[in-house]
């Protein structure tokens, strides 16, 4: 059996927990706290020191990006065409690469400074601006209506469709949902994959945390009950 280990955020093991749930295998979701998290790392578990992890038959697997390519061929999410599976895996690293302009916002204490930081981002030309804008033009240029281009979803919609709408979750202090109306091929890239049935089924008793894979979640958008 696999177990996936993280905290209750969806946070970086959601894609993973996605796939396996995906994969039709039985696995163990296992939720820690912060106590637990450094009870597993005081023993040594964590192979580099951090969650998530993947206990497999054959061992633990770290790195949330190592997990996602796993788990993903688990659930045949991962093309077999070495060319195809790069081109998945090139947007895979694309995707991520948003984390680098707006994890240093949680250094910041000051709440406001934190809010007027994350606010920038999403200016025209802003850093996050451009990476929502460019997974948009992904999206409107595929001509299979997936993002890499792929006859079916593979983890590089996995990747797009979790970690961009959790942004817009209301976690993060200054990013709201109402930010999304200015890339509606996004939305539209977001009511494809919720409305997929697999999705669909995953997320339908999911807790209200993760209300932003829902079909429709994001009707409305720019209105008073999304701001």
């Amino acid at each position: 059996m696999h177990e996936v280990i993280y905290f209750d955020t969806p946070g970086f093991a959601e894609v993973s927990r996605f796939c396996l749930g995906m994969s039709g295998l039985e696995w163990k979701n296992t939720i820690v706290d912060w106590n637990g998290y450094l009870e597993l790392k005081n023993k040594g578990e964590l192979p580099w020191g951090f969650l998530p992890i993947i206990r497999t038959p054959e061992g633990t697997i770290a790195e949330s990006n190592a997990l996602l390519r796993y788990t993903g061929a688990l659930a045949g999410l991962e093309p077999k065409d070495l060319y195809t599976r790069a081109k998945v895996d090139e947007l895979v690293e694309v995707i991520n690469g948003w984390r680098t302009a707006f994890t240093p916002t949680f250094s910041i204490e000051d709440l406001d400074e934190k809010i007027a930081a994350r606010e920038a981002l999403f200016v025209e030309g802003g850093k996050m601006d451009l990476a929502m804008k460019a997974i948009s033009e992904v999206f409107e240029q595929s001509t299979t209506g997936w993002l890499a281009n792929t006859e079916s979803m593979s983890i590089a919609d996995v990747k797009g469709f979790i970690d961009t709408f959790m942004l817009f979750s209301g976690q993060f202090d200054g990013i709201t949902a109402g930010m999304l109306a200015n890339y509606p091929s996004l939305i539209a890239f977001h009511e494809k994959m919720s409305n997929e049935p697999l999705v669909k089924n995953y997320y339908k008793d999911a807790n209200e945390e993760r209300w932003v894979f829902r079909p429709n979640a994001f009707e409305g958008v720019g209105t008073s009950q999304h701001i």
